[in-house]
């Protein structure tokens, strides 16, 4: 008989995070749906749900973390509605988080292709990659400061937004992107804070914008913070939060974010970027030219030992600098999260031939140059913009 493993937390048992209720709705709410290697069975399935109690007052929440070793996602939804207590609904599912394990294997595509059929389902769901297991990830966001599960229901995609640190990717353009070839994924990537910290591709670890969670003491252990890059449907490796930011204005989902500069005298500097416009890419002849638009704002521009002039060139030259790096780093792993492909494809007549030509080959050997248009906010040695 085959073994079927159910972990009921935080509901049966006052765990972390348990906000009492006095009745529980007919309906158990799945938030994120986490998918990774069983042990028994091919997948270990876990939910996060959120169940709204009775009151007369206020709806009181209690969040729960479930879980279930299955061949598929509809095999594990079954396994847990006949042994839990509410009906799971996923009407409110916004994450889907893959096992780093899975991943790295490609083992998700067989799981995803049968399981996800319904647009109903995934349309509004993002996607990220777990470093961590995902039973520990999803614990680490349930908080009585949060019982709603707010956070990390709009924390992707606001982090993204506000600071570039992250890739906010939803599953629709996950699976496109698994399944073209002109261009390849990157994922959100998230971990348990203060757990072992994964290698950056350039070998670049740097606090705070380390891949997948966050040297911090939060009520919150779960954090998200750079990037996990795919070739195809593998992942190939995960870029910090800054290398992140990099990859996110080639493919204009850049819009402001800071970026530490260290100066000749070896004290960093925070330096506020803002997408100015549409970055422009040219490819020929195996060379493809970058062109991005920035504007550079200081949080303390009298802290900068240079006039504005030197200050723009040594900005410029930081950023084409790293560019170049992370473009590099991707080609090596056989990664176009940048997307060139996008535009080499333009030069054939037809899919056929597209598809004939052997672009993964061509793409590790692209040449490419970047050149960053920057302008300044302020004069950098001015008292800065208020």
């Amino acid at each position: 008989m085959r073994r079927i493993f159910v972990i009921l937390m935080a509901l049966l048992l006052c765990g972390v995070g348990c906000v009492h209720s006095k009745s529980l709705d007919e309906y158990a709410y799945v938030l994120n749906i986490g998918v990774e290697p069983g042990t028994t069975m091919p997948y270990l399935v876990t939910f996060l749900v959120s169940v709204p109690g009775g009151g007369t007052e206020e709806i009181e929440v209690t969040n729960a973390v479930l879980s279930a070793e299955a061949r598929t996602f509809s095999e594990a939804t079954e396994t847990l509605n006949a042994t839990y207590p509410g009906r799971l609904s996923f009407s409110r599912a916004s994450l889907l988080v893959l096992g780093e394990d899975l991943v790295r294997e490609g083992a998700q595509t067989a799981f995803l292709d049968f399981s996800f059929g319904k647009p109903d389902l995934w349309q509004n769901m993002r996607v990220a990659v777990a470093k961590d297991p995902i039973r520990d990830v999803f614990e680490g966001v349930i908080s009585d400061a949060d019982p709603s599960l707010r956070k990390i229901k709009t924390a992707v995609g606001e982090l993204s937004r506000r600071s570039g640190l992250t890739a906010d990717t939803g599953y629709g353009a996950y699976l496109e992107a698994v399944q073209d070839d002109r261009f390849d994924a990157m994922l959100a990537y998230a971990g348990v804070n203060e757990w072992a910290l994964s290698p950056d591709l350039l070998g670049d670890g740097t606090y705070p914008y380390t891949g997948g969670s966050l040297l911090v003491e939060s009520t919150l252990k779960t954090s998200t913070a750079g990037s996990a890059v795919f070739d195809g449907d593998r992942m190939v490796g995960v870029l910090n939060g800054q290398h992140t930011m990099s990859v996110l204005m080639v493919t204009d989902a850049f819009r402001r974010g800071e970026r530490i500069c260290t100066l000749p005298d070896g004290q960093p500097l925070v330096v506020t970027l803002y997408r100015v416009r549409r970055p422009k890419i040219r490819l020929s002849d195996g060379t493809a030219q970058v062109r991005l638009y920035l504007e550079a704002d200081v949080s303390k521009p009298q802290t900068v030992p240079m006039d504005s002039e030197t200050f723009k060139a040594f900005v410029k030259d930081g950023i084409e600098t790293e560019l170049a790096a992370v473009c590099r780093a991707l080609q090596s792993v056989g990664s176009d999260a940048m997307g060139f492909g996008r535009f080499a494809a333009k030069g054939f007549r037809s899919a056929a031939q597209w598809e004939a030509y052997d672009w993964k080959t061509a793409y590790r050997a692209l040449k490419v140059t970047f050149s960053v248009s920057l302008g300044l906010a302020h004069d950098p040695r001015g008292t800065g913009l208020e």
